[in-house]
């Protein structure tokens, strides 16, 4: 890919490109001004000075024809998908009402027919000790993630439980104490991690594209003025929370892997993780990812499980030097 055809598909990516009758609008990668574009494919013509002085097919056009998309079927017929302008109205569908319904009816159940699946898989621990008989692991990986799913209290949940003995479930009820303790445990994270894995494994013949991406998640504990005072942090109360990192299939919304950090971890840096993890079970095609994780070593360890790198390029990207993706990687 040359130069020029790069840097259109950074403005293609980053920038608003808008029709204008039998023209296109493109503004300047500095910012400064727009140009008009006539993507013609036998005579292409836009406004800037690349193209007007030195008739190269410049950015711009390279932008435009980004924007325009067409799309050559096996029976001839063409279709043609671009960027909505504003008097446009954006395309909606239909729901299945009746499908949809049936599912929210029963999707409490089926949670826990398949957690309780899921759960089976977990080794109960062979460890004696001497007391009151300890939680079972398995009960309290599946009173826990059910709890969640409820978004109940844990005295409140209770009932819940009782539901859940009596379907076969759990062997017992246990008090709400203990399934609380289930998320201070050091072992949890790894078993969620690997249920999460286990969970969209039967997905892996009709999914093979994926995205990856962070989110922020609240708790429901405060920071403390000690906290913020000796850590040298901002003196005032707030919400504390985490940031997941998941990689998730395009297809089906499947969650293939995550990682849960602090708040302000980056994000560039688990996106080999995930992907490896994702690779056990899936056969990556493209993987899609916004600018926070373009990077060097990223965009290696996608092209070495033979996957794809569809991640935008920032304004001043550019190959530390030539050849350094290999002669077979294709800039996306």
């Amino acid at each position: 890919m040359e130069t020029r055809e790069q840097r259109g598909l950074v403005i293609a990516a980053t920038a608003r490109i808008t029709q204008k009758g039998s023209v296109w609008l493109c503004p300047s990668q500095s910012g400064k001004g727009r140009y008009t574009v006539s993507p013609d494919a036998d005579q292409p013509h836009c406004t800037c000075p690349d193209h007007e002085e030195c008739g190269h097919t410049c950015k711009h056009i390279h932008a435009v024809r980004l924007v325009i998309q067409r799309e050559l079927f096996d029976d001839g017929t063409e279709v043609e998908t671009r960027q909505l302008t504003i008097t446009e109205k954006r395309v909606t569908y239909g729901q299945n009402w009746s499908a949809y319904n049936a599912a929210q009816c029963s999707e409490k159940e089926r949670f826990q027919s398949l957690l309780h699946d899921l759960c089976k898989a977990i080794p109960e621990s062979t460890e004696t000790k001497v007391g009151r008989p300890r939680l079972p692991i398995r009960n309290g990986i599946f009173c826990a993630c059910f709890k969640v799913y409820s978004m109940l209290s844990g005295r409140r949940f209770t009932s819940d439980l009782c539901d859940a003995q009596a379907k076969g479930y759990i062997s017992r009820v246990p008090h709400f104490n203990p399934v609380l303790r289930v998320f201070e445990k050091e072992e949890t994270t790894s078993i969620l991690r690997e249920l999460v894995a286990q969970s969209a494994a039967p997905l892996s013949a009709i999914e093979s594209n994926f995205a990856i991406d962070s989110t922020g998640f609240s708790g429901c504990r405060y920071d403390q003025w000690g906290d913020c005072k000796w850590k040298k942090a901002v003196p005032q109360t707030r919400r504390a929370w985490v940031k997941a990192h998941a990689m998730i299939g395009t297809l089906t919304n499947v969650v293939t892997s995550v990682e849960v950090t602090t708040n302000n971890s980056a994000d560039a840096p688990f996106l080999p993780q995930l992907m490896n993890e994702t690779a056990q079970r899936f056969k990556i095609g493209d993987l899609c990812a916004d600018k926070a994780y373009l990077s060097e070593s990223n965009l290696h360890a996608i092209t070495e499980i033979g996957a794809g790198a569809m991640i935008p390029f920032k304004a001043n990207s550019v190959p530390s030097r030539p050849g350094v993706f290999g002669d077979n990687y294709s800039f996306p």
